[in-house]
């Protein structure tokens, strides 16, 4: 890594500090509104955060509430720790994080938001059209790749249905390295466009990201489309869901969740919902998706113990 790289890695690690120092602070008043989300990128979620925050915070006034701050969090379990202690009022995250906090740490889900107008996903295996591979059940001994253990349906979605199946699962350092006989290896990309990339390349022999990864030209480019199909598909998932803390009080759980729904109708939040991922809307959660989501919690648990 180069000065730069260390100089711009060292800038952002600090301000992810000081909104933790921040928040950590903020979260003892009643009167600050603390919202936090799992990052391994702090000065781009800020960004993403703000403006909704911005927004959400004026409407809580009744609910005594006059500030809000960030509190980013570098994986689950420190995200988990920080709801338990209170650190954190509002998270929102993408559908299996959100159902493992639920399972963990007794968070729960208010709202669920619509990303480019979608409330629903789910994930896509795909392989080489020249591969030979029609089914997962010829997964063992090969190479699939996902992004990181943070996504939903490039990591989570594809692990538990390979599991449900009866699949042996190993992670993997690199596409370089080989599973035994009988296993399925799984090796990290980083991002969409490398999954595409190494299926494209031969590095592994099948990719997994969500169907709406597959219909976006920036993570599926149609020159390597082309080349590609798709072998399965997991059930749909909420996109993103909105949590709260377990002891959050109600009358602000209240508040907060006609906030967020009554930004959908409001035009000046237009910008802002865009910023928060791609937001189009917040809408409510009825029954099957609470069922959803606690029968995921339970088996993100279970598998995070299984490939750790």
């Amino acid at each position: 890594m180069t000065r730069t790289g260390k100089l711009a890695k060292s800038i952002i690690g600090g301000i992810g500090l000081l909104l933790t120092m921040l928040a950590a602070a903020s979260s003892d008043r009643p009167d600050t509104l603390v919202l936090g989300r799992i990052s391994d990128d702090p000065q781009v979620d800020v960004a993403r955060l703000k403006p909704v925050l911005d927004l959400v915070v004026p409407k809580l006034a009744a609910a005594g509430i006059v500030r809000g701050e960030i509190l980013l969090a570098r994986d689950p379990v420190q995200m988990r720790n920080y709801l338990r202690r209170g650190r954190v009022d509002w998270v929102t995250e993408t559908a299996a994080m959100a159902a493992m906090l639920g399972a963990d740490a007794k968070a729960k889900p208010i709202v669920r938001a619509m990303r480019e107008n979608e409330g629903a996903y789910h994930s896509v295996f795909f392989v080489r059209r020249d591969s030979g591979i029609e089914t997962l059940d010829q997964l063992p001994g090969k190479l699939l790749a996902l992004q990181s253990r943070s996504s939903t349906s490039a990591f989570y979605l594809p692990l538990l249905m390979l599991k449900e199946k009866g699949l042996t699962l190993v992670e993997l350092a690199s596409p370089d390295d080989l599973p035994m006989p009988g296993q399925v290896g799984f090796a990290l990309a980083r991002t969409e466009l490398n999954i595409a990339a190494w299926v494209e390349k031969g590095l592994v022999d099948v990719g997994a990201f969500s169907n709406t990864d597959w219909d976006n030209p920036e993570h599926m480019p149609e020159s390597f489309r082309s080349h590609m199909r798709v072998i399965a598909r997991t059930a749909d998932v909420p996109r993103a869901v909105e949590l709260v803390r377990a002891d959050l009080p109600p009358p602000l759980q209240q508040a907060l969740t006609q906030a967020l729904l009554g930004l959908g109708d409001d035009v000046a939040a237009d910008s802002a919902l865009r910023k928060y991922f791609g937001t189009t809307r917040f809408v409510a959660l009825d029954a099957v998706h609470l069922g959803t989501l606690q029968q995921l919690g339970q088996a993100v648990l279970s598998l995070r113990r299984e490939v750790e």
